[in-house]
């Protein structure tokens, strides 16, 4: 079968690479993969920025069919839509498992990072990791799951965003945009961020609702936001969606006193910043990481109840062939989401 791997440590080394399908194991389910996401962590490997354990095909963010079933597997059949989460191995038995805070377990591993993942014709996935795609969400949406579910798990699980708030979302990648989705779902007056190159995304965010986009390298984001929050003295709540330093630092300057932070992005290394004044402020700084079961389950029912329209953040779907093209477009912020289709998949190719 056709994968996309990344074969050995350092900058590049990816390859389309044929290797045998994977059989599934006592309790695992083979899944006829249709439609695969790339996510920025599938970038950032490709550039040696993240730790990976090579070789190893990437692809966290899938969708599929289910192909086979191994031994022990009652609940699925073949023929079934699914998607999967992205955690591979869990010990089960440590203290965040046996609360359902499965992303902290210290044995995590994740497909598509240590275990091989998506891009690929076939994937074979534990069968607890495994979701059925309800009746009005398609593999396309299937396999837009997983970074809903990461917002799901930010402003819904680790903090709850509510009417009448005023949101700031600093980074209008694919989680800023599904962030800015959820936010107006919930009621909220959203604030988007951004600089020069996310034009396009920024044109996006607008489309999606948001009441005020920001570029803050034209204009002051504290005097832009001021009409939005009136004599808050800033926004309820930031979600800190780039990881970049100056918008961790805008972060606490925009966020009015007793407002919350929520800080999703990855930076590439240590952030300077002024932690005295979570304390002066009596600023809520959350993090949060990834997401659980019960995130996957919220984004499945917000995509099929139409609450969240996820294809709207969607630029195309292209062959995993052409691979190297759509991971260059993204680095370049020229779109915001594209899916890969590898052989066999029954998802047209727009790009």
């Amino acid at each position: 079968m056709q994968t996309l791997c990344k074969q050995a440590k350092g900058v590049g080394h990816m390859a389309l690479v044929d290797l045998e399908i994977p059989e599934p194991g006592s309790g695992e389910v083979q899944i006829a993969v249709q439609a695969a996401g790339i996510c920025g962590t599938d970038i950032h490997i490709a550039h040696d920025e993240f730790p990976y354990n090579p070789p190893v095909v990437l692809g966290h963010e899938f969708s599929g069919i289910v192909n086979r079933v191994g031994t022990g597997v009652t609940e699925y059949r073949n023929g079934d839509p699914v998607m999967a989460e992205t955690t591979a191995t869990l010990c089960g038995t440590c203290p965040a498992c046996q609360e359902g805070r499965t992303n902290h377990c210290l044995s995590r591993s994740v497909y598509g990072v240590h275990v091989n993942g998506g891009f690929a014709e076939f994937v074979s996935v534990r069968q607890e990791a495994v979701h059925r795609l309800p009746s009005n969400v398609d593999h396309i949406m299937g396999a837009m799951t997983e970074p809903l579910a990461v917002c799901v798990r930010a402003l819904s699980e680790r903090i709850q965003v509510s009417s009448g708030q005023v949101v700031l979302v600093e980074g209008p990648g694919p989680i800023g945009l599904l962030a800015t989705m959820l936010a107006k779902a919930h009621g909220a007056t959203v604030i988007v961020t951004g600089v020069e190159k996310d034009k396009a995304r920024l044109e996006v965010a607008g489309s999606l609702g948001a009441d005020l986009i920001v570029r803050v390298d034209h204009e002051d984001l504290m005097d832009a936001i001021q009409p939005l929050c009136g004599q808050r003295g800033g926004v309820d709540i930031t979600v800190e969606a780039s990881g970049a330093e100056a918008a961790v630092e805008s972060a606490f300057r925009c966020t009015r006193k007793g407002g919350t932070i929520v800080q999703l992005g990855l930076s590439g290394g240590p952030i300077t910043i002024d932690y005295s004044q979570i304390s002066f402020r009596e600023l809520n700084v959350v993090g949060s990481f990834a997401h659980c079961w019960s995130s996957f389950d919220s984004a499945l029912t917000l995509m099929d109840r139409g609450i969240v329209d996820v294809k709207a953040i969607l630029t195309g779907v292209a062959p995993l062939q052409n691979w190297e093209q759509s991971f260059h477009r993204l680095e370049q912020g020229d779109g915001a989401k594209i899916l890969l289709t590898p052989p066999g998949s029954t998802v047209e190719s727009t790009l």
